[in-house]
């Protein structure tokens, strides 16, 4: 789990959020010390503090969300590396939100890497059917069509026991809505691949279906994730994990071909 411990602040700030007063001062201090490695990408300023394990991005003046200090640090707590991200904005809320989610979808990529990988226990015997991935595919699209279609009970009724503990339905739909207003019209969605396999997760054995796909929005040329879908005693499959990430436009006009490249990598876009 990624822990984030966000403040945001259209007045005064406090030294809590982010250790210092202002992303200003933040960013003065790390210059000062020569352990410290700054530069300039895509438009942000970036401070690498390599000895804590942590990396500042600070906003340059044009950003909307300037001024404002975003500082995310690789902890390990009983052998598990997670992200704690504390952030400074004092730019208006909507463009403090939007640089938040844009962060929080780069946290989950940059978490998911450093998950260790899950051991898959198959029995060399075992084969996924026909049908089981012909169901995948077919339930997969429904996910989405209701989705874009703003039929969220519907795509609620879909999600299994774990997602719906993290979040209620209210909390979930406002999430979806947000996310799929900031990205605009769908333009395109494929069904990259589709993979079936057994494993022991949590210590209960099952058949799982993890599904990758790419697309592109309104406001998001770039767009891939996953589904991970859990197969029931019954033979209906329930979505136990999901994963949207997008490269927005406004951020991708700011990237060089190959920092956008990069990202896609990070995001592990399936080709």
């Amino acid at each position: 789990m990624i822990d984030f411990l966000i403040l945001l602040s259209a007045a005064a700030a406090t030294p809590d959020s982010i250790g210092y007063p202002s992303a200003a001062a933040a960013l003065e201090t790390l210059k000062a010390r020569s352990d410290v490695a700054i530069t300039e990408e895509g438009g942000w300023t970036v401070a690498d503090d390599k000895a804590s394990h942590t990396l500042w991005s600070f906003t340059r003046a044009g950003h909307p969300a300037h001024p404002a200090a975003v500082r995310r640090t690789v902890v390990v707590e009983n052998g598990q590396a997670s992200i704690r991200m504390n952030a400074l904005c004092q730019a208006k809320r909507e463009a403090c939100d939007s640089m938040l989610e844009e962060f929080r979808r780069m946290n989950a990529a940059l978490q998911q890497s450093l998950a260790p990988p899950k051991a898959v226990s198959a029995t060399p015997a075992w084969q996924p059917t026909a049908s089981q991935k012909t169901r995948v595919e077919a339930l997969s699209k429904a996910y989405f069509t209701e989705k874009d279609a703003a039929r969220y009970a519907e795509a609620w009724a879909r999600l299994g026991a774990g997602l719906r503990q993290q979040w209620t339905f209210e909390e979930w739909r406002d999430a979806m809505a947000a996310s799929a207003a900031r990205a605009g019209s769908v333009q395109q969605r494929d069904l990259k691949k589709v993979t079936i396999y057994r494993s022991s997760q949590n210590g209960a054995p099952g058949t799982y279906a993890a599904v990758d796909f790419t697309g592109r929005f309104t406001n998001a040329e770039t767009y891939c994730g996953y589904l991970v879908w859990s197969e029931q005693a019954d033979g209906s499959f329930l979505l136990m994990r999901e994963e949207e990430n997008y490269i927005y436009n406004e951020t991708a006009a700011r990237l060089t071909a190959e920092q956008r490249l990069k990202m896609k990598g990070v995001f592990r876009c399936a080709e």
